[in-house]
């Protein structure tokens, strides 16, 4: 405000001047006043506007810090517990198949490395599986076995497992391994003796650097952390390493205050702010529960991290605001000074001006430098200023915006498309109430009518305790709300497989368990398949697939699907290629068709278990559906996790045969076995146990042994137990009371410490066996003294018979030479019969002799070569041999065999000579010799071409006395074959004759190998 000067005729009395001067000072105090007001209202609402920029853009970097954090630890806690939960599988499979092996009769190593060997192929991450006996030696393992007898067994987790029967799934502290010298932790799973004690444990060891690894590999900033904590709580894993690998176990820093709280309260998902115990960053952290397992995934983000673009802002913008309150009080100033000097007045108020637009554009800058966008409204929702940052995400031109309705322009309808009502919006609100608002996600709609998902918040700009406008700060989350949908997405298949994996552990029938996880996968809602689909198994004929579980098929193509052939229709293809079939649509591949069948498309996913197909998991698609990579890919990891299940059901089955098989054969045996404590309780029995008590097997276990006794027979059973704990050996004893006879035996059990916390009982009654004993050594008496009797027989029949008959076949022969010419030709052939009828009963003699004389108590047994044995054979029949032109080979090397060389000699001897005896006078002789091992047994063959033997005399041929042909033509007593018998009866073999007439003969003998 300006006045005129006062001139000569206007001036007053001398009062009138300071009345004058009064004025101007009152005037110039009101316009200090006002122009006070003005700047500290500017400067208050440049201020405030700052601040609320300032504020807003920290909240929200914090808030997307977090949500990160979130998210990383989501997908590392998803990770470690999918990989946990498969080493738990790989445990439980390779303990029950240990424990089936020693129920059956004891382990197959060659069997458990090949188990071993396939599953340590499944985990890539671990050191090797490996199998601890009781003492803590590392029995079985595939790989990384640097130290063959280390032990583990004062190792805490070895100590907990033993100690608990029910300890479970046992992780370890981190130790160094004394094998492989590196960080690691352990998961381990009890190995159960078929009684029940300890018998070790099966562990895979996973080194520490491999967290370390994988956490490294997450991007957390420059200072970020990410680590793993037990329930100790101790820190396991950490990204970055605290001086080389394994520092940070090895110092073993404390968690801070509100770790340690969480943890200790079992918390499963939580976020918290805090400064590090290892090296005093400040961060921002966000803790998950890696499923039931006593492990927490900690991510951290630093604040100097993810707040170092707000910082470098925030300087920018305060710097900026307090040059413009610092040149708003120098502006203040010269308009002061330039209201008391007319002229210097204007040229301050247009030096003003043009501060004025400067700082406005520096504002401009302010606001342009923001990413965010932000704009400000007056009262009446019309834009006022909007930064550089909106117009972009709006679609509007540079100069587009000012004046505007800001809800009229981007707010007008919601996401569905349904109308937005002014009165509805938070920026409406905000301008009436003068409260702060913000929404986390919201539809702002651009320029050219496409919407931008964003998240925004609204401020009231209060001047004279007056709403006069709002400023509104907006981003654009699309990418935010793509990386939740992702996490939301694996966090969905990872519960999933997870459902999958938990019906596989109820005890029900595998095709129930194979129905309701495919209810489960096709009921995914962003699987975008059919509520359809089926699960075939591969048979045992490994030619076709049976139908075992289906969901919304019609009954048309169950029918006809209930068993296809390999390489048929588009399961049977994926079966027979061991790999996916993808079907857009029905084509010529799809050679299963039915009425009315409706057009779709199909996934077959094969369900291996290695090379080993298991089945096919087939689902529907919708006609003319595209190939998907990341479809294919989630149904092939269904696949893998069912094979998992198939498998393991399968394995159960074979358990479960088993234990039906031990128990039947344990009730089978007609020996009464029982087991029970030191102390007499009654663990378990059998059904001939039970049974001498009158009583079932469900009715004695936690009874006392000695309540079933008589007093005097309970009190022996006790000294007899308390002996057998004294000794720590088993004890024998038979009882005979009431005309019965029992033969007991008593066994001490030792569990893996040594302790005996059981005894084991079997008794057996022996009444008939001893009667039949006695029977049998009566009998023994007996044979013995008929052989006693027979050799003297045949000491008679070789001296007393065989001297008188020598005498008359000598005085027989005199008579032939001396009344040679005397007699007539009738009395000279009975002459000659009686002479050849005394020398056929010397040789039958003979033959009697050497027959009973067969297996005599005195002829040593011992190894032979039998090439020496048929060698000697042949030297024997070397005259025969030269006689008849033949020809003897051995087409094989011979084996040995353990029995009498002389016996074996006559055995061999009496086969070939028997070759050359009855040979086909139409050409020479041929005798081949062949050996071949079938089983535990050898089979020695001599094969001729003689004349051969009508199958119907097989067996006749090797009685005593049998002959198939006259004395005319064949010497012989009848008694050779069935000497060959004999011999290889008493050498534990058989005898066996092939034979076609006029082409030959194979006589087959079978004798035990050596030590089989």
């Amino acid at each position: 405000m300006t006045h005129p000067p006062s001139s000569p005729s206007s001036a007053g009395p001398t009062t009138s001047a300071p009345n004058a001067q009064d004025q101007r000072d009152s005037d110039a105090r009101r316009f200090t006043r006002r122009l006070v007001s003005a700047v500290l209202a500017l400067n208050l609402f440049v201020g405030a506007l700052v601040a609320s920029v300032l504020v807003m853009s920290r909240s929200q970097h914090r808030h997307q810090a977090m949500a990160v954090a979130d998210n990383l630890s989501t997908v590392l806690r998803t990770n470690l517990h999918g990989t946990i939960a498969k080493i738990d599988l790989t445990l439980l499979a390779v303990a029950d198949e240990i424990a089936r092996q020693e129920r059956v009769g004891g382990v197959d190593a060659a069997q458990i490395e090949d188990l071993l060997r396939r599953h340590d192929e499944r985990l890539p991450e671990a050191l090797g599986l490996r199998v601890v006996d009781a003492s803590g030696i590392i029995r079985y393992g595939v790989t990384g076995i640097k130290v063959a007898q280390a032990s583990i067994a004062d190792r805490p987790q070895f100590i907990k497992m033993r100690d608990d029967p029910k300890a479970g799934l046992v992780i370890s502290k981190p130790v160094l391994g004394r094998a492989a010298q590196t960080w690691m932790v352990t998961l381990s799973r009890r190995l159960n003796a078929p009684d029940g004690s300890f018998a070790g444990d099966v562990h895979v060891a996973l080194p520490l650097d491999k967290f370390t690894e994988s956490f490294s590999a997450i991007d957390v900033g420059p200072q970020g952390s990410v680590s793993l904590w037990d329930d100790g709580p101790s820190i396991l894993a950490r990204a970055p390493e605290l001086d080389g690998p394994g520092g940070v176990v090895a110092k073993a820093p404390k968690p801070s205050p509100q770790l340690l709280s969480l943890i200790q309260s079992g918390t499963g998902k939580a976020a918290y702010h805090a400064d590090s115990n290892v090296d005093g960053v400040a961060r921002s952290y966000h803790l998950s529960r890696i499923g039931s397992f006593p492990l927490w995934v900690i991510v951290g983000l630093s604040e100097d991290d993810y707040l170092a673009d707000w910082r470098r802002q925030a300087l920018i913008m305060v710097a900026v605001a307090m040059g413009f309150s610092l040149l708003s009080v120098t502006v203040a100033t010269l308009l002061l000074r330039s209201w008391r000097n007319r002229h210097a007045a204007a040229r301050a108020l247009e030096a003003a001006h043009v501060q004025t637009e400067e700082a406005r554009h520096r504002l401009e800058l302010i606001l342009a430098s923001a990413g965010e966008g932000i704009c400000g409204v007056d009262p009446e929702g019309r834009i006022t200023f909007i930064n550089p940052a909106a117009r972009r995400m709006l679609g509007w031109s540079e100069t587009e915006g000012v004046g505007l309705n800001l809800h009229e322009e981007v707010h007008h309808h919601r996401a569905d498309g349904s109308e937005f009502p002014a009165v509805a919006c938070p920026v409406w609100q905000t301008l009436h109430d003068g409260n702060i608002r913000h929404v986390p996600r919201d539809v702002h709609w651009r320029r050219d009518g496409t919407p931008v998902t964003v998240e925004f918040t609204t401020a009231p700009i209060i001047q004279n305790g007056r709403v006069a406008g709002a400023v509104t700060l907006f981003r654009d989350i699309a990418r935010r709300i793509r990386a939740e949908s992702e996490a939301a997405r694996n966090l969905a298949v990872t519960t999933a497989l997870g459902g999958i994996l938990r019906h596989s552990l109820e005890d029900r029938r595998l095709n129930d368990i194979l129905h309701d996880s495919l209810v489960e996968i096709l009921s995914l809602p962003w699987l975008n398949v059919e509520e359809r689909g089926a699960i075939f198994l591969a048979q045992p004929d490994g030619k076709t697939l049976a139908l075992v579980a289906e969901h919304n098929m019609s009954q048309a193509i169950i029918q006809a699907c209930t068993v296809i052939r390999m390489g048929n229709c588009l399961c049977g293809a994926a079966a027979e290629r061991r790999e996916a079939v993808f079907a857009s649509h029905v084509d010529e591949r799809h050679q299963t068709q039915v009425p009315d069948m409706h057009p779709h498309g199909h996934y077959c996913i094969p369900i291996m278990n290695g090379p080993d197909l298991l089945g096919v998991l087939n689902t529907y698609i919708g006609h003319g559906h595209p190939w998907q990579k990341e479809e294919e890919h989630f149904l092939r990891m269904v696949a893998d996790t069912l094979a998992g299940i198939i498998r393991r059901k399968q394995i159960e089955e074979t358990l479960r045969n088993s234990e039906e098989l031990s128990k039947t054969l344990l009730n089978a045996t007609i020996d009464g076995a029982l087991l029970m404590t030191p102390e007499g309780r009654i663990l378990a029995t059998n059904e001939a146990l039970a049974a001498r008590f009158a009583t079932t097997p469900a009715q004695m276990p936690g009874t006392s042994f000695f309540d079933w006794l008589p007093q005097p027979l309970a009190e022996r059973r006790r000294d007899q137990f308390a002996q057998v704990l004294a000794d720590r050996r088993p004890l024998h004893s038979v009882d005979e009371r009431g005309g019965a006879i029992f033969d007991n035996r008593i066994y001490p059990v030792q569990d893996g410490d040594g302790e005996i916390r059981r005894m084991a009982v079997f008794s057996r009654d022996v009444t008939e066996q001893r009667h039949a004993q006695k029977a049998i050594e009566k009998a023994l008496a007996d044979l013995a003294r008929s052989n006693a009797e027979l050799e003297q027989f045949a000491y008679v029949a070789s001296h007393d018979l065989r001297e008188p008959l020598r005498a008359i076949t000598g005085h027989l022969q005199l008579l032939q030479r001396l009344a040679k010419d005397k007699l007539d030709d009738y009395a000279l052939e009975s002459l000659l019969f009686a002479v050849d009828g005394a020398r056929r009963m010397d040789l039958l003699i003979r033959d009697l002799l050497d027959y009973s004389r067969i297996g005599h108590a005195d002829r040593e047994m011992e190894d032979l070569d039998l090439g020496e044995v048929i060698a000697d054979a042949l030297s024997n029949l070397s005259a025969a041999i030269a006689e008849g032109h033949a020809t003897v080979t051995t087409a094989t090397g011979m084996p040995h065999a353990h029995g009498n060389r002389m016996e074996l000699t006559r055995l061999f001897q009496n086969l070939i000579g028997n070759a050359l005896k009855y040979r086909n006078p139409e050409r020479p002789p041929e005798v081949e010799l062949r050996a071949v091992r079938v089983g535990g047994a050898w089979d020695i063959s001599i094969r001729d071409n003689g004349i051969g033997i009508e199958p119907e005399y097989f067996n006749r041929i090797f009685m005593i006395f049998q002959r198939l042909h006259g004395r005319g033509q064949y010497e012989g007593t009848g008694i050779g074959l069935a000497v060959c018998r004999k011999i290889v009866d008493r050498h534990g073999g058989s005898i066996r004759v092939e034979s076609e007439p006029g082409k030959g003969s194979t006589f087959t003998v079978t004798l035990p190998v050596i030590g089989g």
